[in-house]
Parts: structure tokens; sequence; C-alpha cells
């Protein structure tokens, strides 16, 4: 597990930030925005779980929570580099099991009418 012993760098900020592998990149790359974006969904989830979800419904949040900070962190790190730097990585099975469970959401919607 990773442990922030503090929140600042006293780097300044030249517009840059550091991917997993300490190559410097710029603040809005195409990278960043992605687990960026991929953040925001996890913390919505976590807001969702807080809310208080039935309990399966709860559990499969989580198990997708920890999917996508595994997808941060194959983000975060340069192809190159994941030999030095092993990351786990999303795999066809969880994408499969998602699948699954959007099946199953949608099964209890009405049917669409467009789209």
């Amino acid at each position: 597990m990773v442990r922030i012993n503090r929140v600042y760098t006293r780097a300044g900020d030249t517009g840059t930030t550091a991917l997993g592998g300490g190559q410097r990149v710029p603040k809005e790359s195409l990278r960043i925005e992605a687990y960026g974006t991929v953040d925001e969904l996890n913390s919505v989830l976590g807001v969702a779980i807080a809310s208080g979800l039935d309990p399966s419904m709860r559990e499969r949040f989580h198990i997708i929570q920890q999917v996508l900070f595994n997808l941060g962190s194959d983000l975060c790190i340069l192809e190159e580099d994941k030999e030095r730097l092993p990351v786990p990585r999303v795999e066809p099975r969880h994408v499969e099991q998602l699948e699954v469970w959007i099946d199953e959401w949608n099964d209890a919607l009405e049917p669409l009418t467009s789209f």
C-alpha cells in the first residue's frame, strides 16, 4: 500500500506532474486526464456506497472501486516501465463481470424506446 506522508512537494508548479515511473508529463496530458476521470468515478462510487446502498450493490461497488484503483495504477506507469514496476491490470474477466452486472441492472429497467 502506498503511504503518503505529506501533501506538498516544495517543487513549485511547472505545469507538469510525475508518473509512477518518475517521468514528468504536462498536467493536461491525456494520460493524466484519463486517470483523473477514473479517480472521479471512483469518488462517485464511494459517495454512493456511503449513502446506504443495499449490501449486494455495496459489495459490487467495492469490487468495481478496486478494479478502478488498478486501472489508475496501470495508467500512471508507462508500458516500458511495467516490467520494472509491475502493476495490477484490468483483465478481460473484470470487464466480463461488469457486463454481467450491467445486464442484471438493465433487466430491472423499463425497455429502452430510443437511444
